[in-house]
């Protein structure tokens, strides 16, 4: 039975983009008179928001759908549904791999969802596909934040680039990017709610166009919001990296000294095959430029392992990449072919336990180039933005630094305080140090 304020548990996997679309969702399922509870148990429906970029990912959300079964079936007026970009990519289909769920919506549909909700939770209809508007921003719709310090505002949707391995393009459109003055007011908003720290989104935010303005420039615009401290973006495509967002970052002020600039591979011949539109020696070549001009950078990118007639020659020549570039970090994966992308048509020919070994070589290779990142640090002074006390240890607080690292300072703080610590030690992944000036 449909109560007037019907209880809604909303998980999300997946990226930055994905926790933007929770709380997109949120905010329409609750100005609609739905509440958001923080426990599945309480709930009268369960929205799963998910991510179907690597298959890893969709069986992550199979195996929770699976279990969320088991509950439906002691509760069978439970409603089940499925968000975001795998419920795009499989659509109906979904229903024959998880029985459980009752609707199905890509990101396009967002807005149709309180009604179809309530359509359901009366009728017990199941099992709806909503493709939605392949032209739809959500420009009108203010996000459910929790609270925080740190706001993602999403600057454009879709996207063009196609490289061959990617499902994105097909799962969430082509790009469409939002006015600047409507990301404005939104920014804004935030900031005078208390986020200091803002995120723009973008699948390749240099590809941000309206009218005259470009990235560059919008950048210049957010920069300068009154009370806004500190200004990040992601996800930069290497292509799209020129010299007028060096020579922002290169500028400081609140933009902060950090890029996510996702290589792939270091081999020629497979970026060709990704269709990635650039070649080694120009992606290094963009690397050089940054650490010249930017002083104190953290740069941190995507690497694939595995991909399609990859080569053990083709993979060393990532993982010379990798210490030639000198990464802070990297986010390291294996390939897995995703149905309806060119890749996927591509012979699958590298076998399971050498895309193992490999991504195991990768990822050692990238922690030991974080470790030494932050290393580096040691006996240096580092601006720490604090959000919360520290799981691990109330008497002390955590935030990140303005290049992104997380950083523990013992003492009593305000969220949103801003103190300045002297790297003394490293405790685990963090940055460790006293304030060594009087706190903000």
């Amino acid at each position: 039975m449909m109560t007037d304020h019907p209880t809604v548990f909303l998980h999300t996997y997946g990226c930055q983009m994905n926790v933007y679309d929770s709380e997109l969702v949120g905010s329409l399922l609750t100005t609609d008179g739905f509440r958001l509870v923080s426990h599945p148990e309480a709930a009268q429906v369960i929205l799963i928001n998910t991510c179907a970029v690597r298959d890893h990912a969709e069986q992550r959300v199979l195996g929770r759908l699976n279990a969320l079964g088991t509950l439906k079936r002691r509760r069978p007026g439970l409603l089940i549904g499925v968000l975001g970009c795998m419920a795009q990519r499989l659509g109906e289909e979904l229903k024959n791999r998880a029985p459980a769920v009752d609707l199905v919506l890509g990101p396009d549909a967002y807005r149709r969802l309180p009604g179809l909700l309530r359509e359901r939770l009366v009728s017990g209809a199941t099992a709806a596909f909503c493709a939605g508007d392949p032209g739809e921003t959500y420009g009108d719709v203010a996000p459910a934040r929790g609270e925080g310090v740190n706001a993602f505002v999403a600057i454009m949707r879709g996207c063009n680039n196609f490289c061959t391995y990617c499902i994105v393009p097909y799962a969430r459109g082509r790009e469409r990017s939002r006015p600047p003055g409507e990301l404005l007011d939104e920014i804004r908003r935030a900031v005078e709610n208390g986020f200091h720290e803002i995120t723009l989104l973008g699948q390749n935010v240099n590809s941000y166009r309206w009218d005259e303005t470009d990235f560059s420039a919008l950048l210049d615009r957010v920069a300068q919001i009154p009370g806004l401290r500190r200004l990040r973006f992601m996800t930069s495509h290497p292509r799209d990296l020129g010299e007028r967002l060096i020579e922002r970052l290169a500028g400081g002020g609140a933009i902060c000294p950090s890029l996510h600039l996702p290589a792939q591979s270091g081999s020629d011949r497979v970026l060709e095959q990704m269709n990635r539109g650039y070649t080694r020696a120009q992606y290094l070549d963009k690397v050089r430029r940054l650490r010249e001009r930017v002083p104190g950078l953290a740069l941190t990118t995507d690497l694939l392992c595995g991909f399609p007639t990859e080569s053990e020659a083709d993979f060393e020549a990532t993982l010379e990449l990798m210490r030639e570039a000198a990464f802070d970090d990297a986010f390291t994966f294996k390939y897995s072919p995703r149905p309806g992308t060119r890749a996927a048509k591509m012979k699958d020919d590298v076998p399971e336990a050498v895309k193992l070994q490999r991504l195991e070589r990768m990822i050692a290779l990238a922690r030991e180039q974080a470790d030494a990142s932050r290393q580096r640090l040691l006996g240096e002074t580092a601006e720490v933005l604090l959000e919360h006390p520290s799981p691990r240890d109330e008497s002390e607080w955590t935030g990140r630094t303005r290049c992104g690292r997380v950083a523990l300072a013992p003492g009593s703080f305000q969220r949103g305080a801003e103190v300045r610590i002297r790297v003394e030690a490293i405790r685990g992944f963090s940055l460790w140090g006293k304030p060594a000036a009087p706190n903000t």
